[in-house]
Formats: structure tokens, sequence, C-alpha cells
């Protein structure tokens, strides 16, 4: 039956179709109001960005998605990625706290699956840079199963970050920042026409930076450069090409401390009692992760005609690292993890990381009438190949520490080991299908079929050994409608698939892809003509064919786990005269494979930010932003370590005046000592006090 509707679909869509021979010019379309512009952008955004493929308002999107603009991440001091996500509904960000090796973040208690401008951007670990912030256009959110539109990915949704790139019109400014662990930073944006037609334009965007960061020991070096050109003979055609360079010379961060001395006093077990949020237990001179990244990206588009259009992205990117750490040993678990001494062992690990991807996605989008219904179609395909390789060795320790008076002695080499690297080819094909009735009733289907393949490999793409080899049908449905009022009421259903366990059970029969389905349930409202943005949801999502423990066959395992978050979100925006307030609030009641709660996931979390802006009198010009955060208790996994709840707050002022702006932020203001997250015997700290003040001018 699905195959016969989509069959009349795109029968009924070709007959539709105007000879395809007439070109008209492309006009911008304002559905839903409009947003004040402040002095980086938008100050909230309206529309789902490029996270969905349709550029749709939030209002009429059947789904939950959160997009952060670059004034909201320049107005709250957010200088990564997972702090940029610390003020949205249904987001843990930085649960793992002190660790700069990669950007973190739970989506309704899993994982998110990772883009950059559409295209996936993560294959393996500690292989990349993380994204800078300042080169950031957004932060696009997609909560829940999205294989309909990407593939293989994670049940929880999908995080994309995209760049600041020449086909945006953007003013010219220059910035320096200085803050806390001695930091200093120098970032451009750079814009402007290369002919006399405007056809061609060029923008270049980087930023320079030298710094410490909040362990003792520790580095946040960064250079990254954005150079892009856009072609746009006409409004119908547009090409940007972006290139990407980044290095980061930094440092892991996190210690993987002892339980004893962060949430509990060490008495009994060491020479004190707690330890402070900076110590250091690796190795000065040793602890180190230097990253560098190359990419170059095409993005196309083009309209054909009144009826079909295309877009289509690819990149090409290159990664590589040097990860070297010394951190407290998992070893004397029955003494606390310390030495009857007091002191404490170490591992020392070294590892030699590679990554290589590419990838293309490429879509068309018809919009139609049929029989006085508004339809569009969007007909895509994808392909990706990832390649990345870790060569790994361990050292020995030239003497045990005292993490509460640590004197160093040093480090011996570490020999490293050539191992085969691991290689993923996914391709898939998929179809979108939105039907609009008198402009009310909107309702969409989707299907895709994917294909994904992993094996190692001897540095190229493709496997010279194939481990695993699967297929799978995914899709999506959903119904909104909404009303004169800006209510919008919707139901929503999603599929994802991912490769997450490669191997067979006791019968030699291969494991199949993890499959998860989430329903989902909203109201959304947006009173017609201003920014007010409300939405609340609640959902059922699972993840199930996870691979458990054969009871009956141990050392072997079957696909019978299943994994379940349920819960509710809410997201505001709204403007008070001169006061605009941002509150989000999540409750997530979560079930992991084993019956325990999902880890690091707080039943209860909530954020509020509130901006003051008086636009006239004295004040005129000043800016005054507060910022709380709140995470709930979370267990550790297993039921067996349960994190404190914690609240945090966050403050900004800044002072504009005609091209210029000085702000000043703080985050965590209290420097309040806290844990992220407690599990397995460790506890990570979270972040502490951070000042930023920057200066900005335009020109």
């Amino acid at each position: 039956m699905l195959l016969h509707r989509t069959t009349v679909s795109i029968w009924a869509l070709m007959a539709a179709t105007p000879l395809m021979a007439q070109v008209v010019d492309l006009q911008e379309i304002n559905v839903s109001g409009e947003t004040e512009e402040s002095y980086f952008g938008k100050s909230v955004a309206l529309d789902t960005g490029t996270v969905s493929k349709t550029g749709d308002s939030i209002l009429e999107t059947p789904r939950s998605v959160s997009v952060i603009t670059a004034q909201q991440m320049a107005e709250r001091g957010a200088q990564s990625v997972d702090q940029v996500l610390q003020y949205s509904a249904g987001i843990v960000g930085g649960q793992w706290g002190q660790d700069a090796r990669s950007d973190w973040s739970l989506i309704r208690g899993f994982s998110p699956s990772t883009l950059h401008d559409g295209l996936p951007s993560r294959y393996g670990y500690y292989n990349d840079t993380r994204p800078e912030t300042f080169m950031l256009n957004s932060v696009e959110v997609l909560k829940g199963p999205a294989s309909g539109l990407y593939g293989s990915g994670s049940v929880g949704g999908v995080v994309n970050t995209t760049s600041k790139t020449a086909a945006q019109d953007a003013d010219n400014m220059v910035q320096v920042q200085a803050g806390s662990n001695d930091r200093m930073q120098i970032a451009g944006d750079v814009s402007g026409d290369l002919n006399a037609a405007g056809t061609l334009r060029y923008r270049f965007v980087g930023l320079l930076r030298e710094s410490k960061d909040s362990v003792d020991f520790s580095q946040d070096d960064a250079i990254a450069l954005a150079p892009s050109i856009t072609w746009r003979p006409s409004e119908n055609t547009e090409l940007t090409v972006l290139a990407n360079y980044q290095k980061n010379d930094g440092s892991p961060l996190i210690q993987f401390a002892s339980i004893y001395g962060t949430l509990l006093p060490a008495t009994g077990f060491g020479t004190g009692t707690y330890l402070d949020s900076d110590t250091f237990i690796g190795e000065p001179g040793f602890d180190t992760y230097n990253t560098e990244q190359r990419a170059i990206t095409a993005m196309f588009k083009h309209r054909f005609n009144a009826t079909w259009s295309m877009n289509a992205s690819a990149r090409y990117l290159e990664g590589e690292s040097l990860y070297q750490h010394a951190w407290w040993a998992f070893d004397n678990t029955g003494n606390g993890r310390y030495n009857p001494d007091g002191t404490i062992n170490r591992t020392f690990y070294r590892a030699e990381n590679e990554l290589k991807t590419w990838g293309l996605d490429s879509y068309a989008t018809a919009e139609y009438g049929l029989g006085g219904i508004e339809m569009r179609t969007i007909l895509g395909a994808s392909y990706t190949q990832g390649y990345y390789d870790s060569d790994t060795g361990y050292g020995t320790q030239v003497a045990p520490i005292d993490p509460f008076n640590p004197t160093y002695g040093g480090f011996n080499s570490i020999t490293v080991t050539d191992t085969a690297g691991n290689t993923i080819t996914e391709w898939g094909v998929y179809l979108q299908q939105r039907a609009v009735f008198q402009d009310r009733l909107f309702v969409d289907l989707g299907l895709r079929y994917g294909d994904i393949e992993t094996g190692t490999s001897n540095g190229s793409f493709g496997a010279t050994t194939v481990a695993a080899q699967d297929s799978a049908w995914s899709g999506n449905a959903a119904v909104l409608y909404r009303f004169d009022n800006g209510l919008a009421p919707y139901l929503s259903y999603a599929q994802s698939f991912r490769q997450d366990a490669i191997g067979a059970d006791v019968n030699g029969t291969p494991f199949e892809p993890t499959e998860g389905e989430q329903v989902e349930l909203g109201l959304k409202y947006q009173p017609v003509g201003t920014d007010t943005l409300l939405t609340v949801s609640a959902f059922d999502l699972t993840k199930s064919n996870m691979t458990v423990a054969d009871a009956a066959n141990p050392g072997f395992q079957v696909q019978t786990g299943e994994a379940r978050a349920k819960g509710f979100e809410l997201e505001a925006f709204h403007r008070f005269g001169d006061v605009s307030v941002n509150f989000a609030y999540t409750y997530l009641d979560t079930e992991d494979a084993e019956g325990d709660y999902i880890a690091q996931v707080p039943k209860n979390a909530a954020s509020l930010w509130v901006n003051y802006e008086p636009l006239d009198g004295a004040m005129a010009g000043w800016k005054l932003g507060a910022g709380m955060r709140y995470n709930g208790e979370a267990w550790g996994g297993a039921s067996t370590y349960l994190t404190p709840s914690y609240t945090l707050y966050d403050a900004a002022v800044s002072y504009g005046q005609d091209n210029w702006l000085v702000a000043l932020n703080l985050r965590n203001l209290t420097d309040e000592r806290y844990m992220a997250t407690c599990q397995s015997g460790s506890c990570y700290f979270g972040e502490g006090r951070n000042v930023a003040l920057t200066l900005t001018s335009k020109f």
C-alpha cells in the first residue's frame, strides 16, 4: 500500500509540473513573523534552519527542534558546543564535566549523532577538532530518531553545527577576548564582493588563541581559519565553497579521579579530605591532546522553475591527533583506588589517531498543487565513507604520586603498536512528502532505505575485511494543525537504526542493527507577527535490539535488550517590553537495557535566561543578562552512584554604541564546586567559574 501511494504521488507530481521550463526568481517568504536583529544576528530562531532540510518554521514542524543562534551563543558566553546546548530542553550538555577531548551531550537520554553543515562529522573518537563557537552560524538540534533523513544514527537525535559562509549576509567585525586561565583570543569576520556585479562574494572567518585551561599544567591554544567563496550568478543559483583549517594544542583535562576526595571525603584513604577542582593527576610535559583538521566543503542550490529546486552538499575531511594521558589508575578498588600510603598509581597512555571522511547528500524538492492541496516532495540520496585509525600504547609509571600534594616523577617513553584502521561506508535513498490542506492541516510522511558496511582497512576508504553489512528501512509520519490564534498541536512517529554491535550470538547469527522509535505528542504556540514561541511535547522513545549477556551461554550475548525514555519538555521564548525570557524544563524517566536508570540522565532539569535591554533612556545601549541551569540528581549506571543535583548561575553585562560592543560574561558565577557525574568508582569535576571580557568592533 505504501509503495502504491508513493507511485501515485510521484505520477501526480510529474503531471503537475508545468513543463519544467519556466525559470522564476527565488523570493523570500516570511510565514511566521519577525525576530529582532541583535549585534550578532537573530536574537531567536523561528525556523528549523537546515537540520530538517526544509527550513520550515518551527511552528509548522511536527517535531521537537531547537536552534541556537550566533547571538545566543555570544550573549551567554558559550565557548564550546556542549555549553551552547545547556539552555535547551531535553539535553544534558557536557555530562563529563572538565573534558576537552570532545563535545559531549545527551538528548532524551542518548548520545546524539553529530553533523556539520548537514554531513556526518565524527567517526571513532579523539581524532578531530572541536568546533569553535565563533566560527559557527548556529547549532541545530532535531530531537528523537531521524534515520528517515540521515540514515544510520542515534535514537536520541541529531546535533548539526553550521558554518559562517559567504552565502550569508554579515557585518565585518574584529573581536578581542581576555578571560580566565590567561585566555587571550583575537578573532575576525570579513566579507565583501569580488566583482562589480556582486555575483561573487568572499568571507573569511578566523581566530587565534593562547590560553591555559581549568586544570593545572593545561593549555587551550587554537588557530582556526575558514575562507569561503559564494558564486550567485542569478537568484536561482548559488554555489558556496568553504575551506577549513583548525589546529588545537590542548590537554585532556579529565582526571578520572576517585569518588573519595571528590564527591565523598578521602578520610582513611588519602592524605587529605577533598581535592581541588583544578587538581592535575597527570604528568607535566606528557599530558597532551593536540588535534589538526583540514576540510573542503561545497554547497550548491538551484531552482529550475516554479516547482523544482535542488540542494547538494559534499565534503572531504582529514584529521589527526596526538593524545597522551596519565590518569588515576583503576586499581586498589577495595581501598578507594588509593595505595595504603595514600598515594595513587597512574596509567600512562599514548594514541596516534587519524580520521578521513568524505560525503555527499543531494536532494530535489518539488512544490506544487494537487486538487487544491499544497504538496511538497523531497527525493534524495546520500553516500558517505569514513576511515579512522587509532594506534595506541601503554607505558609504565616512574613512581606513584600523592594527589593531595603531587610531586611529579617524569614519564617513560611509550611504544605505539600499529594496528589496522576501521572503515564505514553508507548509502541511502529517501523520500519525504508533505501535504498541506487549506494552509492549516500539515501531513508529513517519509521513508528511507539505507545500507551500511563496516570493516577493517589498510588506510583507504572501503573495507579490506568486512565485519558487518546491514540494510534497513526507516520511516516517519506526522500530522499538525495550525489555528488562527497561533496554536499548533501535533502528533509524530519516527524510526531510527544504528549499527551498534559487531559480532554474532552463540549460534553464529550476526547481530542486527539496533532500532529506535519515538511517538511524540506536542503543542506549539506563536502569536502571529511575534517572535514569541512556546513548545510543549510529551514523548515515548525506545531503543531495541541491544546486546545483553546471554544467561544460558556465559561469554556470549543476545539481542534482547531494550532501553526506554519517556518524558515531557517545555521550551519558551517571550518578550515583556524590554525584558526577554528563555525558559526550558525537562522531565525524563529512563530505563537502560539492564533495567536501571540510564547513566547521567537526571529526571528533572531546567534552565532560565533573562535579558534586560532598554531601548531608550539613560540605560539605552546596556544589556543585562542572567541565567540559571539546574540539573537534578542522576544515577551513574547500575543504580550504584547517585550524583547530587546542582544549580549554576551565569551572568552577562554588555554595552554597545554605534559599531562596537563590550561584554562581560561570567559562567558559574558563584564558583560552585560540583560533580558533573559519578560512575564506576570515579567522579568528574564540573566547570568552575569562568570570566571573559570581549570587545567587538564592526567596520
